[in-house]
This record gives structure tokens, C-alpha cells and sequence, in this order.
């Protein structure tokens, strides 16, 4: 059923209506600050820890990285 559903909307308003838009970290930074954290909430397999290492080294804050899981 599910299936079908996104199949028509796919059809009928195209695929931007059922695809997820890919991440944007370093946007999600801009909008984020000291009282306003980053939380990611994950499915199984997903691991971000690439990407904020990534931009951590790209902001020069790598050594302020300081990654910590909850689960």
C-alpha cells in the first residue's frame, strides 16, 4: 500500500514530494548555537561521524569535536 501511495504521488506531483533532500550539516551549524544544540536522532546504520569531523576540520574546532553517544 505504501508502496503505491508513493508511486502515485511520485506520478501525479513528482519525485521532490518523496524523496528525502539530502543533509546539509554546515547549514544546519549556521542555524544552530550555544543554546540551541545539534541533536541527531539515528535509524540503524546511519553514522554521521564523518561529516562532523569533517566540518570540525574545516572550522579548525576538531580538537573542540567531542562526540558522544547515548545508546
Amino acid at each position: 500500500m505504501i508502496y503505491s501511495i508513493k508511486e502515485f504521488v511520485k506520478s501525479e506531483l513528482g519525485a521532490t514530494f518523496i524523496e528525502s533532500p539530502a543533509f546539509d550539516l554546515e547549514g544546519t551549524l549556521n542555524d544552530s548555537n550555544s543554546v540551541t544544540p545539534i541533536i541527531f536522532v539515528l535509524s540503524p546504520g546511519a553514522d554521521p561521524i564523518a561529516y562532523l569531523q569533517q566540518l570540525a576540520e574545516k572550522k579548525g574546532m576538531k580538537e573542540k569535536l567531542k562526540p558522544m553517544s547515548l545508546g
